[in-house]
């Protein structure tokens, strides 16, 4: 697809599997042993179809035991801060400030039963919806006529690229041209011993920045607190041997619903225009919820402790959910693209592969030729128009805590009215939800529940869900739940061996790949 500003809007072009019934269930998948890449490729990633696993203990793709509360500490030896979500409105996955803790320290909280932490994903530099700074410093040139995008190369130049990404990273190549250049450069008169020592200089910061790369993309890849398990593929291998698309991230979620003596009654407040429902759940076992959302990249959930109920909504109905975020259009591989306003003034553009349609700018900026500058000019025009809308939405926007476009308005209690026992309380939610959200109730969707360890959920990116999770009622276990994910790049193309479009996401995967093995020599 193009890239340019200008983009006619397509709305839902979304045509791939989605629920079309309401007791539709999902495929479970029993034995791994019967799956590979190609034929896993064709019948759930390609259609955009999820699928739960539930095979025996000798098939888990990762060391589950080690996973489990007891044994965290000593599995991940992990030293240093991560960020928490902190319980806002009765759940998490909201656009609060998230704030750091020593693992340990949360591991103590959890045993002691607060549910009032939770560790999900570590904040991403790269996310399409992630505040940041502009490429361009001046906000005095907002006003400025839109031919000035077509001026010179001085104005060009002028344009500073986002700072330090997975996505438009350090070319160690360049630096070392670099570096050549500046010594032809140097006096001749220069002897031997004094080129020895620039050039001893010249590779230990050259290797010290390699270094700095590969540390930031293994923390990236293996997000806090997994990072040292770079080393230990036998505990959690970077992907499953199934899976052919690229890994983006592999990530840990650690929490708790709270201990017995800590579980409070699901009420409703009639005098608030929201009944006071917040992230609320009815039903009899105590629980918290991500809230409703989707993601944009493809998602394994592997359950290591406690139980976990996802609530799932295709894609297809992504208009009908009500999202914080004004809904631009919905590709084929279900990511969602939003609009860039008031209620997501971070939001840059992305295209059906989940990559940042900025960042695809850059990339083919580093990829020109020195003698295609009528093609650099182009690029660089579209890129500044794609900074001046976010800088001019963001002049006219109040600053206020908003959730991620992402997000569903929907209150996760009108997902689960199967489990409202108070026929008043039932009427009145029924009510709520035809008149806040009319549609809603009469979508199709599917509800899976992980209950035992090492049980797992594919789910393509784009499929909205609420993950309920609960302690195992089983035992007084202070309401633990944890998790493993994860994430994948989306495919944009229907071929099991070659499912991108371009090699953008294949490049940046094999700098990865060599920073992988340039930590492990080190």
């Amino acid at each position: 697809m193009g890239i340019s500003q200008k983009r006619q809007k397509t709305g839902n072009l979304y045509s791939n599997y989605s629920i079309d019934s309401k007791n539709e269930k999902l495929d479970v998948i029993n034995d791994i042993s019967s799956i590979n890449s190609k034929n896993f490729f064709e019948n759930y990633i390609n259609i955009r179809k999820p699928v739960k696993f539930d095979i025996p203990d000798s098939q888990q793709i990762i060391s589950i035991d080690k996973f489990k509360l007891d044994h965290l500490l000593d599995t991940l030896k992990f030293k240093d801060e991560v960020q928490v979500e902190k319980k806002f409105n009765s759940g998490f996955g909201s656009g609060q400030e998230r704030i750091k803790m020593k693992l340990e320290d949360l591991i103590k909280e959890i045993k002691n039963g607060s549910d009032e932490y939770y560790k999900t994903t570590q904040y991403d530099f790269d996310e399409p919806d992630q505040e940041g700074d502009d490429d361009d410093d001046d906000d005095d040139d907002d006003d400025d006529d839109d031919d000035d995008d077509d001026d010179d190369d001085d104005d060009i130049e002028g344009v500073q690229f986002d700072k330090f990404s997975d996505t438009s990273s350090i070319d160690m190549n360049n630096f070392h041209d670099d570096f050549e250049d500046l010594q032809e450069d140097e006096d001749d008169e220069d002897d031997e011993e004094e080129g020895g020592d620039r050039a001893n200089i010249e590779g230990e910061l050259i290797k010290q920045l390699e270094l700095e790369e590969a540390d930031y993309r293994i923390k990236d890849l293996f997000q806090a607190p997994l990072t040292n398990l770079i080393n230990h593929p036998d505990i959690l291998p970077i992907k499953p041997s199934f899976f052919n698309l690229i890994p983006q991230q592999i990530n840990i979620w650690l929490g708790s619903s709270g201990s017995k003596k800590t579980c409070s009654k699901f009420t409703i407040d009639s005098s608030k225009p929201d009944l006071g429902l917040g992230k609320k759940l009815p039903g009899k076992i105590h629980g918290s919820s991500s809230g409703l959302h989707h993601d944009h990249a493809d998602n394994l959930y592997v359950l290591i402790q406690g139980k976990k109920r996802f609530t799932i909504y295709s894609p297809k109905d992504a208009f009908k959910l009500y999202t914080v975020g004004k809904i631009y259009q919905i590709y084929n591989s279900g990511i969602i693209d939003y609009e860039v306003d008031e209620n997501s003034p971070f939001w840059k553009h992305v295209r059906d592969d989940g990559a940042i349609i900025e960042e695809i700018i850059h990339w083919k900026l580093e990829n020109l030729k020195d003698d295609e500058n009528e093609e650099k000019s182009k690029l660089i025009a579209e890129l500044q128009s794609y900074i001046k809308q976010r800088k001019q939405v963001k002049k006219s926007t109040t600053k206020k805590k908003l959730d991620p476009p992402s997000f569903s308005k929907i209150p996760p209690a009108l997902l689960h009215l199967n489990e409202i026992t108070n026929n008043e309380d039932l009427l009145k939610l029924k009510k709520f939800a035809d008149e806040k959200f009319p549609g809603f109730l009469e979508l199709n969707k599917i509800e899976i529940w992980l209950d035992k360890p090492g049980q797992m959920l594919y789910l393509p990116a784009g499929w909205f869900h609420e993950v309920s999770s609960f302690g195992n009622e089983k035992y007084d276990d202070q309401g633990v739940h944890i998790a493993i994910n994860y994430w994948f790049i989306p495919p944009n193309k229907n071929q099991v061996d070659n499912c991108y479009q371009d090699d953008y996401w294949t490049e940046d995967w094999k700098k990865t790949e060599s920073a992988i093995k340039l930590i492990k020599e080190e």
